[in-house]
């Protein structure tokens, strides 16, 4: 039983917030996610053609996976405290 439902998977919401609206910290974080999986598989050759330098390159790699999954983490943590602002919002009672 697959838990993945490809029908109602739309790329696009992986850049928006829980509200809808675009999220610049999640387009740059999914951005850095492909960047970084790009440059994993770059120092991966990189180390087995013994090239010099590669344990430095996969550090700044690993940087740039923690950077893409805390922009990522932040536009969770945006959404939800937006949707909890909008729910908790007091009416004015209008003036008579």
């Amino acid at each position: 039983m697959s838990m993945f439902n490809k029908s109602q998977f739309k790329f696009s919401e992986t850049f928006n917030n829980s509200n809808g609206k675009t999220s610049g910290s999640g387009f740059l974080g999914v951005i850095l996610g492909i960047i970084t999986g790009v440059s994993f598989i770059a120092g991966t050759i990189g180390w087995f053609l013994n090239i010099t330098d590669v344990m430095e390159f996969f550090d700044k790699v690993l940087q740039l996976g923690f950077l893409s999954s805390i922009l990522l983490g932040v536009r969770k943590i945006a959404g939800t405290i937006n949707n909890n602002k909008e729910e908790n919002k007091i009416e004015k009672p209008s003036e008579i």
